[in-house]
């Protein structure tokens, strides 16, 4: 589609001097003023997808955490544009519809979106969506932070002197506290998850042509749990264009010349192709 609409644009632009030639080509018949107005609509009316799909072809930045700000700024836009392509635009929101569904509901996606820096909670508009989008994160950070538990402490038992009286231990009273708290160690642990999102998203968001990885390496100290979920979530790419296009260089590297290449030295000749 990309190419479809930079070829439909520079048409447009063109227009005078295509005029100007078809005009001494009397075999080939000009377009119309209406249909140059409806070329111009289209193209305007296609160009945020084709933005929207070179942004999503990115594979030096996060893309899963771009799929609810980029399908649902699609929907505002195609529902406040009039004149021109409503038709169309009415087609390509049920479209997005039928082929996304509510994106909100994904907890995945609430997640992926709420860790990434530059976007936080603000793309969830409502309360109920910034609610599930809370909640969805508290519970990946319960589950990363309980990846590692530390080890319960074990009471001693009291010992006893002349077969019925207990004497208390020097460490009794540390015990019983210890005890206290491993019994409520999972609410301890929400609620310091709790308390590391708050602070999180108090923190201001990042300019969205900053590296969200770049911005965890530097505060993965002060936002350790939530570091850990956004290295489990961050790295899933959104769409298969980076590996459609490391398949494409490795048709590149493994051609009929080359057909005696050792399968290890053509791994890391891929590898360096792609990350040189």
């Amino acid at each position: 589609m990309c190419d479809q609409v930079i070829m439909l644009e520079r048409l447009i632009e063109q227009r005078d001097a295509v005029t100007l030639v078809l005009g001494g080509v009397p075999t080939v018949k000009n377009l119309s003023p209406q249909q140059w107005a409806t070329a111009a609509d289209l193209a305007a009316t296609l160009r945020p997808f084709m933005d929207v799909t070179q942004e999503m072809c990115g594979a030096s930045y996060p893309t899963i955490s771009m799929v609810i700000p980029i399908v649902d700024g699609l929907q505002h836009m195609l529902a406040t544009t009039s004149g021109g392509l409503d038709i169309l635009r009415d087609v390509l929101r049920r479209l997005l519809a039928e082929k996304f569904g509510d994106v909100f509901a994904d907890s995945t996606l609430c997640v992926a979106t709420t860790v990434d820096p530059r976007f936080k909670l603000f793309p969830f508009d409502t309360e109920a969506r910034g609610e599930r989008a809370r909640e969805a994160t508290l519970t990946h950070m319960e589950l990363a932070s309980s990846i590692t538990p530390a080890p319960p402490a074990t009471a001693t038992a009291p010992s006893t002197v002349d077969g019925d009286r207990a004497s208390l231990s020097l460490w009794d009273k540390l015990n019983r506290a210890t005890a206290a708290g491993t019994s409520s160690a999972t609410t301890t642990r929400r609620q310091a998850c709790e308390r590391e999102l708050e602070r999180y998203i108090d923190s201001p968001v990042i300019s969205r042509d900053s590296s969200p990885y770049g911005w965890w390496a530097s505060n993965h100290r002060a936002f350790p749990v939530l570091a850990a979920v956004a290295r489990q979530i961050l790295c899933c790419p959104a769409t298969s264009v980076a590996s459609e296009r490391l398949f494409s260089k490795a048709g590149d590297v493994i051609t009929k010349k080359r057909n005696s290449l050792a399968p290890a030295k053509a791994d890391r000749v891929i590898f360096l192709m792609e990350n040189l």
